[in-house]
């Protein structure tokens, strides 16, 4: 491991694939134990954990990792009730899919997203990111 964070870094990983989720939660570690990934595993977990709804603490993370295709709200539909609310504009967002097409780049491109990433995230690729969040 290699922690080359200076403080605590929060993700909100949004993923109901355990494999994803295990996958990225390794290549994070390697880079720094300061990082701590929560996972919610619909759009409707990840507002309630951003709210403080139903027992869940309350998180505001500094990047959100966003799969397109998550159960019960997709991640469309929960990136427009995030940005709709302003104590989130801050939180930076990347979408990590399988694959990313032109009418996804169409739908995400208003919402306000950092970038996007294709699974399986490498480690070269968590590196760009955890120094774009050193840098915020």
């Amino acid at each position: 491991m290699m922690d080359l964070a200076a403080d605590k870094i929060d993700i909100l990983y949004l993923e109901d694939d355990e494999v994803d989720i295990q996958s990225v939660e390794r290549v994070f570690h390697k880079i720094s134990s300061l990082i701590k990934i929560e996972i919610a595993k619909s759009g409707n977990q990840a507002l309630d954990m951003l709210y403080g709804r139903n027992k869940e603490n309350k998180i505001h993370p500094k990047l959100i990792l966003l799969d397109i295709n998550i159960p019960k709200m997709n991640g469309i539909e929960f990136l427009k009730e995030l940005r709709a609310d302003s104590q989130f504009t801050d939180i930076e967002v990347f979408v990590l899919t399988a694959a990313y097409t032109s009418k996804d780049k169409q739908a995400f491109e208003p919402l306000n997203i950092r970038g996007h990433l294709i699974k399986p995230l490498d480690y070269g690729e968590a590196i760009k990111l955890f120094w774009i969040l050193q840098s915020m």
